[in-house]
């Protein structure tokens, strides 16, 4: 399957400083995880690690920007080749933090906003999770939920009543707020949840069964936009690969936006191309034509 042009946008970057980097059209590439360079199994092909290598050796400064927390990710942008000073933007652009620890932006939701959105989702019987720096708290298990989430890990609490925990017990304001439901029944109150919250809060589908949460501010295209204004680098030139609703923003940001098969049609319609799915090594084929190489 070749990669399929989807635009009348050129592959190759116009504008100032389009000829810097040795002639390379892009000087920042910003991937997802799930579903665009990790497979289900959670695995990252030595194909798709020989891109990115490939895109370093051409002097593209790399990041990962993902839905998962700093401690998710940190273990997959390893296997990327990321450490030391690297950035991971995480948290679903919430959280911009070097691979060392160091944090460069955190962005949290504030506590009333926060407080409706679980009481929202408890109305409803749905189950949802409050995300602050290094620690979940979750409603009971509702077995829409418990079908499609498998892991436990040690710094997860569960309480009677996420709600209640931040309005009594909370020590810091959520970094992100999840709402986790069956994949059928998601849509069914989805558009009700973006029309509750429009204007103060973003929220958007990244998995099947998972809705992120997050403020206005906390989105993809904007921790990537806080790494271009650090760095000097123009939007223009920068290349940015996703499969999810969670990543139309950051698509739309970038000079290229790659959607990267499988997709529905709205990230689809915001991305310059598209991409073979992650089965198939899609990002890692990209790039090979990308750069003129097989990697």
């Amino acid at each position: 399957m070749p990669v399929v042009q989807e635009s009348g946008r050129s592959l190759v970057a116009d504008g100032p400083g389009s000829e810097s980097n040795g002639g390379f059209p892009y000087d920042l590439g910003a991937f997802d995880l799930d579903g665009t360079v990790l497979r289900r199994d959670l695995t990252i092909t030595p194909a798709t690690v020989k891109a990115f290598e490939a895109l370093r050796r051409r002097g593209m400064r790399l990041v990962v920007a993902t839905g998962r927390r700093f401690e998710g990710a940190y273990e997959h942008a390893e296997k990327l080749g990321f450490g030391g000073d690297d950035p991971v933007v995480c948290y679903g652009g919430s959280m911009v933090r070097r691979m060392n620890g160091e944090t460069l932006l955190h962005r949290k939701i504030p506590r009333d906003v926060s407080l409706e959105v679980l009481e929202w989702a408890a109305e409803r019987g749905l189950h949802a999770r409050v995300f602050t720096d290094g620690g979940i708290i979750i409603s009971p298990e509702t077995s829409a939920a418990m079908k499609h989430v498998s892991y436990r890990e040690p710094d997860v609490r569960i309480v009677e009543s996420p709600a209640r925990w931040l309005r009594e017990d909370a020590t810091e304001d959520p970094t992100k707020l999840v709402i986790v439901d069956h994949p059928r029944d998601v849509p069914r109150w989805l558009g009700e949840a973006k029309d509750a919250f429009a204007g103060r809060l973003h929220v958007t589908r990244s998995l099947p069964h998972y809705v992120e949460v997050g403020g206005l501010l906390g989105t993809k295209s904007e921790g990537l936009k806080f790494l271009c204004e650090r760095w000097g680098i123009e939007p223009g030139r920068t290349l940015a690969f996703g499969d999810a609703d969670n990543d139309i923003d950051m698509l739309r940001f970038a000079g290229c936006g790659v959607a990267v098969g499988p997709m529905d049609g709205e990230v689809r319609a915001a991305a310059d191309r598209v991409a073979p799915p992650v089965h198939e090594d899609g990002v890692a084929r990209f790039v090979g034509e990308l750069v003129g190489e097989e990697v």
